[in-house]
């Protein structure tokens, strides 16, 4: 009976795209956020990161037994572990809501959370081209996109926590704030992490 061969670009496509499930479901709930359902948020980002926790293991468990892999074995670990680490960082985002019992979403949250879904988005895009790091043009455009997006991010993080710490706000409402604006600064870092992988992978095999 014939070897199966697992097709690991096709499970990191699939990996990241519950990072964009997550992301899009962010996106929705900060952009009218209601108070009441946070349960109903918690319980549905909980779903989500859970799936993509199931696949996490499967590709670990596939690749704990494989002998030949199409880029590095330790590329692929690390690609993996920050694609789960995104999925995490979105789930937080959600958790600080709930954690600092925030009834009303910052001013500058919607539009840090529709920038992280742009680059989640540019990262699985990425991740679908991954299979192409040998002609890597298109891929490096979507790497480059990856990095613009998380700039962009970072100069509304900056802007928002200088905002939030020169308004007249409470403590209380400061910190959970604060919070919230690194989680979502977070969700880009790493997909800038990961398109740094992929950039390696890029620079190992041509």
């Amino acid at each position: 009976m014939a070897r199966k061969i697992n097709d690991y670009f096709e499970l990191i496509k699939k990996h990241s795209s519950y990072c964009v499930e997550a992301s899009d479901f962010l996106e929705e709930v900060l952009c009218s956020y209601d108070p009441e359902n946070i349960g109903s948020y918690r319980s549905r980002m909980h779903e989500i990161e859970h799936t993509a926790d199931s696949v996490q293991h499967d590709i670990l468990n596939k690749l704990s037994v494989e002998f030949i892999t199409p880029i590095d074995q330790e590329d692929l670990l690390r690609l993996v572990q920050i694609i789960d680490d995104i999925t995490d960082a979105l789930d937080d985002v959600i958790l600080d809501i709930y954690m600092y019992h925030i009834d009303t979403i910052p001013e500058k949250t919607a539009e840090l959370s529709r920038i992280v879904n742009r680059c989640v988005k540019a990262l699985h895009e990425a991740a679908g081209e991954l299979k192409s790091f040998k002609k890597p043009d298109t891929l490096r455009q979507l790497l480059v996109k990856v990095n613009d997006i998380e700039t962009e991010a970072d100069g509304v993080y900056l802007e928002a926590i200088h905002h939030l710490f020169g308004s007249t706000s409470d403590g209380k409402t400061i910190v959970g704030t604060k919070a919230i604006y690194e989680s979502l600064e977070n969700c880009c870092d790493l997909c800038e992490h990961a398109a740094d992988v992929i950039e390696q992978v890029i620079i190992k095999n041509t």
